[in-house]
């Protein structure tokens, strides 16, 4: 070895350091990491414990379904079918007795030669007919003078009407003034009504329905009086034959019908406030079963700014488990389920990473070590010339274990980045064989390949699965004899339901012992041929490719042939 090819002591230090220091740095990074999902475990748990409060959507869902419920009601008291409805069937009912009681006068009051009736005969009719029916009746002669009314007849209970007065501020409760305070509000939308005014004793009447009923007609009023409650008036004539003799008035009380609206209205009322309570407990449940557990998933999973500066907690970050619900909620909570199992996988591969780099790198420097610390006490030119090259053996292994380790770190991170493209898997696999046949022809080992006609096209990262190729041919090269032959074929083949490619790279080496069948696939496995210098492989290219194979959704696996000895590898890849 010349001295410009011997490794200066400064570079062996350098070289020994950079890997010690990459191992310290793995560590770092991963106490870093599990800071800051771990760390989230206290703020977590304290978020939780908060008291009760309606959250944001609570009130949403709360505000919406009552908005609709008022709206409801509303319209339900706004519409007037109801009392319209009320209203007409109080005079079709007042026109007919109006036209019986009419008729009855006319009968028995009427003077046969005359067109007129006896008003003391018709007093009594009203007395005995129209005063137990409580009804109000008004009799006028034919020039309109009032010569009979109800409440002047002797018994009559509604000569005198008498209200007590309410006290300032009392109400008889709180659906009375909502239902007092809706009339002031809904009499400001209707036409105003004509004031109801009484008629005199013997007096002429103002009203002109009752000049419609002398005329022969029959009409209808609709007035409101001093309290402004509603008064319904029917007049019909009271006629002989053709011959009209007076005419007959009758008219419901003040506030009959706007008693049965009323009481409608608070019936309405005490309805919709019970419904209010229901929707309400409702609303509030079904935010609880939607908002509670959003946010119960939210904070368990939030790991924020400001988590490093918290203090680590041991404490495993467990998702709620809402998979049960069997809606969106339960496949939200199994999505951030998976993903926080991944993530802690994800922690776990990488302090085994760090534990397997350690030790890898822990190997050649306790070689090189011992090799620097020895050179002091060889004494011949010879001794020291082993020690060198047993120092610069160890530099190799130390570059090359970096090397992979670095690129083996980067390779998740650039699975991700890479957009997966389609390309001819045929032409790839015979690009790789033509690589490795100057390797081939040194060992003196013939690459077969067996490839289909046309092409075979493939999605994915082109690059990373000429890697995987070319890993695995490299692996069966090493382990091929002089004389050997090694068989690359492809072909389609389904992969489970979808289409998909198989490669299989057949070997005639030693084979695989069946209880490393699957070990050969983990970092920094190796098991190399008796003939390989020691170190010549770091153990991460079968790893690596079972990485690549993976994020492509395939799958690789090793077994032994049947028909003699060596192994054979499949890569199975849907396309």
């Amino acid at each position: 070895m010349t001295e410009a090819e011997r490794p200066d002591r400064d570079d062996l230090k350098a070289d020994s350091s950079s890997a010690a220091d990459l191992a310290t740095a793995g560590r770092a990074r991963l106490e870093k990491l599990r800071g800051q999902m771990e760390g989230a475990a206290s703020s977590v748990r304290e978020r939780l414990e908060e008291p009760f409060s309606f959250s944001s959507l609570t009130r949403r869902i709360i505000a919406l379904n009552l908005a609709a419920l008022v709206f409801l009601l509303g319209g339900v008291l706004y519409l007037s079918q109801f009392r319209d409805g009320l209203i007409d069937l109080r005079l079709a009912s007042l026109k007919t007795e109006a036209e019986l009681i009419a008729i009855t006068i006319a009968e028995s009051a009427g003077e046969p030669n005359n067109q007129s009736y006896d008003r003391l005969v018709a007093n009594e009719i009203l007395r005995r007919v129209a005063l137990p029916a409580g009804l109000r009746a008004q009799i006028y002669d034919r020039s309109g003078r009032l010569t009979g009314d109800t409440r002047a007849l002797p018994g009559s209970a509604l000569v005198v009407e008498v209200e007590p007065l309410r006290a300032p501020g009392a109400a008889d409760g709180l659906l009375s003034r909502l239902e007092d305070l809706y009339e002031r509000a809904a009499g400001l939308f209707q036409r105003p009504l004509e004031l109801y005014q009484e008629t005199p004793p013997s007096g002429i009447s103002k009203d002109e329905e009752v000049y419609v009923a002398l005329s022969g007609e029959i009409a209808f009023a609709e007035r409101v009086n001093s309290q402004d409650e509603l008064i319904l008036s029917v007049a019909v004539p009271i006629k002989r034959v053709r011959t009209v003799m007076g005419g007959l008035m009758l008219s419901t009380e003040g506030g009959e019908i706007g008693e049965i609206v009323r009481d409608e209205r608070i019936a309405i009322l005490q309805v919709f406030f019970v419904a209010l309570i229901v929707n309400f407990l409702l609303s509030v449940v079904l935010a609880q079963t939607i908002a509670r557990p959003i946010r119960k998933l939210a904070e368990a999973a939030d790991l924020g700014s400001g988590q490093e500066a918290r203090p680590l907690n041991p404490n495993r970050i467990h998702i709620p488990n809402f998979t049960k619900r069997h809606d969106e909620i339960g496949d939200l909570s199994g999505s951030l389920r998976r993903m926080t199992d991944a993530l802690y996988d994800r922690i776990e591969a990488i302090e085994s990473f760090a534990a397997d780099v350690a030790h890898e790198i822990k190997n050649p420097l306790t070689s090189l070590r011992s090799a620097v610390e020895t050179m002091r006490l060889a004494r011949s030119d010879d001794a020291r010339e082993r020690l060198l090259s047993v120092i610069e053996n160890d530099v190799r292994r130390l570059d090359r274990l970096v090397t992979d380790i670095s690129n083996a770190s980067r390779l998740d991170a650039e699975l991700v980045r890479e957009d997966m493209d389609v390309f001819d898997f045929r032409s790839l696999v015979q690009t790789v064989v033509d690589i490795s046949g100057p390797q081939a022809e040194k060992r003196k080992v013939e690459i077969h390949v067996r490839l289909p006609e046309t092409a075979l096209p493939l999605r994915g990262m082109e690059s990373r699965l000429a890697q995987v190729l070319h890993n695995i041919l490299d692996n069966a090269l090493s382990f091929s004899a002089p004389g050997d032959a090694i068989t690359v074929s492809a072909q389609t083949k389904p992969f489970g339901v979808r289409p998909g490619l198989c490669l299989e790279i057949i070997d005639e080496g030693a084979g695989i012992p069946e209880e490393n069948l699957e070990s050969i696939f983990s970092r920094f496995y190796s098991q190399r041929p008796e003939d390989e210098e020691f170190g010549g492989h770091s153990g991460l290219g079968l790893s690596i490719c079972r990485q690549i194979v993976e994020a492509h959704g395939g799958a690789v696996w090793a077994e032994n042939r049947a028909d003699r000895a060596g192994a054979k590898f499949s890569v199975h890849l849907p396309s």
